[in-house]
């Protein structure tokens, strides 16, 4: 697995579609709004946010603390990560005093050593969902991701997936991954015997599970 390569490949397809599109919606490979809303609301059941330190990996335009703000949820603390610099630049846009953004590679080994255990909770959203041309590359890169953003808290690593066990209503994709929910899980349970597996909401528009893993 090299990911020197995968993140250079990753940091110029995102590249690519800002220069297209800008500052979208479909520039962070979300379909809508409305899809982007129901991901972050199913968030929200695997801990209080209110007066935690978060960091968001992937954390593209920092929408997921403009929606924080909209649930009224007071967080201590936001810290955005991303690779691109594009979205790190508009994301620092905003005047929030509480948000600070970083461009950072999460699959960077060598770049985390002073983060460790330093946030309440991390969100990596959407990260682990291209297809890498290689069942066992594709599973390598998620644990390796998930194991990385999990040693950055205190309390939990929120992480989502495409699921293997698809909606039919939707059609299959070759460009994207979909992960077994059992064999995350397996894994989840080799870093924490604390892990809840959320697999109960509707699709978005394709079947997604989510891993909350505790420390």
């Amino acid at each position: 697995m090299d990911l020197k390569k995968i993140a250079q490949e990753t940091l110029e397809r995102y590249s690519a579609r800002y220069i297209s599109l800008g500052r979208h919606i479909r520039t962070l490979g979300w379909g809508s709004e409305e899809q982007q809303l129901y991901r972050f609301e199913n968030t929200l059941i695997a801990i209080d946010l209110n007066k935690k330190s978060i960091v968001d990996v992937g954390c593209g335009f920092g929408d997921y603390a403009d929606f924080l703000r909209k649930e009224k949820i007071r967080f201590a603390s936001y810290t955005g990560w991303d690779m691109n610099p594009d979205f790190i630049n508009e994301a620092k846009k905003g005047d929030d005093i509480h948000r600070e953004f970083f461009q950072k590679d999460i699959s960077d080994n060598t770049a985390l050593s002073d983060f460790k255990e330093r946030f309440d909770a991390a969100v990596m959203l959407g990260l682990l969902n291209f297809n890498l041309k290689s069942e066992s590359v594709n599973y390598s890169f998620s644990e390796n991701l998930v194991t990385n953003a999990f040693s950055l808290v205190k309390r939990v690593l929120i992480v989502d997936f495409l699921s293997s066990h698809r909606f039919e209503g939707y059609p299959k994709e070759d460009f994207v991954f979909y992960h077994e929910p059992s064999r995350m899980l397996e894994f989840a349970l080799s870093l924490s015997s604390n892990v809840v597996l959320k697999h109960d909401y509707a699709p978005i528009p394709q079947k997604e599970f989510m891993l909350f893993i505790y420390k």
